[in-house]
């Protein structure tokens, strides 16, 4: 099995590369390119030898392994968080999905901190700290994406119940819920929890990021605590003399201010907890315009800047760690500072007060994060306008005319006045009016085409970007960012505004390297279709467009011979008429009976079929597929033909599956 298995990864790869050479030869493909078309054919063929790798031979049949790694505390929930979306597919993470709704608290819908273990007291019930609830709901959406198994969302809304349950009407977030009268009940931003509710909430209230998939009721209700979270963050801000500086790591749930928590971790100013809050409520500023928050994030930047500790280091020193000069070293911030002085702040478990890290005890002093690197984000932002007003959208939507394109009416009114519709498409044509970038490598197809010229930051607005008339019949061009389809297949996104579409397999450039995907359909004089959104601003720019006049439909005359018998005179007469008749002609042949995972159409399934399929997804010219080659190709149950559909190939042969998915 084991030879097997390497054979299929070798004439794969052979088969990839021999193409790309070809194409090399003749100057059509970057090493950049061949690269990622030579990896995706790789990693295609790889699965084959590790389904081999995880099946015990004797026992004559094939098994994927499944494994969870979890270390005994809790999962390696930040780890698990950065793996691919396909990841949360697999049989490794949806078993950690299942074991999320086995040990969600029942009653409470959150979970405990150390999601296997079993504890008692005030651990026992739903928190946040250590990542905990707000990691397990992005897992469970994640998992819902790749699988749209209802028990994932619900169980995760469960979750967001729980987060709704755990805000206090002032706006701010407990630590543990059912602990009043303890620390647990404080409102904590340690460890950056409370950041963590809040980029949930905002994601959710515009159905963005991991919450496509919430309802609008959820939208809603994440919107309306979004906002008073971010409000009980600027009532707690911590105010000095009359400045305003940052936060604690708690806060009093009742009168919010700083609060203490284990014995030595007085009320005090913290950088660790507040570099986070800032770089959120910066972002909130610069989306918003709000001058409340302008100030706010200000004077925070203007705090940390003064607090800066330069000249020292503190470093390990046998089995201590001592503060040294150092006039070379980094800035440093102490993790706390003294309400009213600022002084670096410093405390035993005794809960006694020391400005001198030395002072306290040397089993605290090496086992806790006094000093560190927390400011340096911070001091590095740039401070926001004080003037700065928000801008209103206005309320008319920008309308463009072209020739093909009787009326172009952009939706996104933040950014309208930088779309325009253009002529004569040509390599060289700038293709945003925000940007500098110009097109390169466009197909002939292409070249002097009419052609929406969109804006760049259109790609953060939500909603249908704009809406096209045709003015004639035509073909209409759509050239998403390659990085957009990727995001959507990961993400499990239901792209339905192209749907329509047909994906070329052909790409086109922009002069600072950006690649774009090329979707095309027919449109009618007189249709109307909508331009969707972007799906993602993340690691992207926005989509163009371009339009092309459909050969007009031909027409011939045809005589026709009419006989007229008139009684009257009893006389017959033959009448010839000529008429214009218009011909139609569709080549839409009817395939054969599908044979899924026959790519090349020899009446049986085995590797060729997975290299003809792996090809063709690395984008290999010389790999055709027919007609009924592409029908039976898309093999695993999702629209199109791609990597996925050679890995249910792989499976099939095997013997992993015994079919494929309708």
């Amino acid at each position: 099995m084991y030879f097997a298995a390497f054979c299929v990864i070798m004439e794969m790869i052979g088969a990839v590369y021999a193409a790309e050479e070809t194409q090399k030869e003749k100057g059509e493909i970057s090493m950049k390119k061949r690269m990622r078309r030579a990896a995706a054919a790789v990693s295609a063929a790889v699965l084959l030898f590790g389904y081999a790798a995880s099946v015990p031979q004797q026992s004559g049949v094939m098994r994927p392994a499944v494994t969870v790694s979890a270390a005994e505390e809790d999962y390696p929930w930040s780890d698990y968080l950065k793996k691919s979306a396909d990841w949360f597919g697999s049989q490794e993470a949806l078993t950690v999905a299942d074991n999320c709704i086995q040990r969600q608290v029942q009653g409470e819908g959150g979970w405990q901190k150390g999601m296997m273990t079993d504890h008692t007291g005030d651990w026992a019930h739903s928190t946040i700290d250590n990542d905990a609830t707000t990691s397990q709901i992005r897992f469970l959406m994640r998992s819902y994406q790749q699988t749209h198994q209802q028990k994932y969302l619900d169980c995760a809304m469960r979750g967001v119940d729980c987060l709704f349950k755990m805000q206090y009407s002032n706006g701010g977030w407990m630590q543990v819920l059912n602990t009043s009268g303890t620390y647990h009940a404080h409102i904590t931003l340690n460890d950056g929890a409370y950041v963590h509710v809040l980029s949930i909430m905002k994601e959710m209230s515009k159905k963005t990021g991991d919450f496509t998939a919430v309802s609008d009721e959820y939208a809603q209700k994440a919107a309306a605590s979004l906002e008073k979270g971010i409000q009980c963050l600027l009532d707690m801000q911590i105010v000095n003399n009359g400045v305003k500086t940052a936060w604690c790591q708690q806060h009093d749930e009742n009168n919010l201010k700083p609060a203490g928590a284990r014995a030595y971790e007085l009320p005090s100013t913290c950088t660790s907890e507040s570099a986070g809050v800032i770089q959120f409520l910066y972002k909130e500023a610069q989306e918003t315009g709000r001058a409340d928050l302008t100030e706010s994030v200000n004077a925070a930047i203007k705090w940390f800047q003064k607090v800066q500790l330069n000249g020292i280091a503190f470093v390990k020193q046998g089995d201590d760690k001592v503060v040294v000069q150092d006039a070379n070293a980094s800035p440093l911030w102490a993790r706390f500072y003294e309400l009213g002085t600022d002084r670096p702040l410093f405390s035993d478990r005794d809960s006694s007060v020391h400005y001198n890290v030395a002072e306290i005890s040397k089993e605290r002093r090496t086992g806790y994060a006094w000093y560190g690197n927390w400011g340096k984000n911070v001091v590095n932002l740039a401070l926001l306008d004080p003037g700065q007003v928000v801008i209103t959208q206005p309320e008319t939507e920008s309308e463009y005319t072209g020739q093909l394109i009787a009326k172009l009416l952009v939706h996104d009114t933040k950014n309208g006045a930088n779309w325009s519709i253009q002529q004569d498409l040509q390599n060289g044509s700038a293709i945003f009016g925000d940007r500098a970038y110009t097109a390169a490598n466009l197909p002939s197809t292409l070249a002097g085409a009419e052609y929406i010229r969109t804006a760049c930051d259109s790609k953060s607005y939500g909603s249908a970007l704009a809406e096209l008339t045709a003015a004639e019949d035509i073909t209409l061009y759509v050239m998403p960012d390659v990085r957009t389809v990727n995001y959507v297949a990961q993400q499990g996104i239901s792209p339905n505004w192209l749907d329509d579409y047909t994906r070329m397999r052909t790409q086109v450039f922009s002069s600072n390297g950006e690649e774009f995907a090329v979707y095309t359909r027919t449109v009618k004089a007189g249709e109307t279709v909508t331009l969707g959104s972007n799906f993602t601003s993340q690691n992207c720019v926005c989509y163009f467009a371009a339009a092309v006049k459909r050969e007009a439909e031909t027409t011939a005359p045809v005589t026709t011979t009419t006989e007229t018998t008139t009684t009257t005179t009893g006389v017959t007469t033959t009448e010839t008429v000529t008429t214009e008749t218009t011909t139609v002609t569709e080549t839409t042949a009817a395939p054969a009976q599908r044979k899924p995972g026959d790519a090349d159409c020899s009446g049986k399934v085995d590797i060729s079929d997975a290299v003809l399929i792996a090809r063709f997804a690395a984008e290999d010219k010389n790999a055709v597929i027919t007609d009924q080659g592409m029908v039976n190709a898309d093999c695993d149950g999702e629209k199109g033909v791609d990597g996925g559909d050679t890995t249910m190939v792989l499976r099939y042969i095997a013997r992993i599956i015994t079919e494929f998915p309708a």
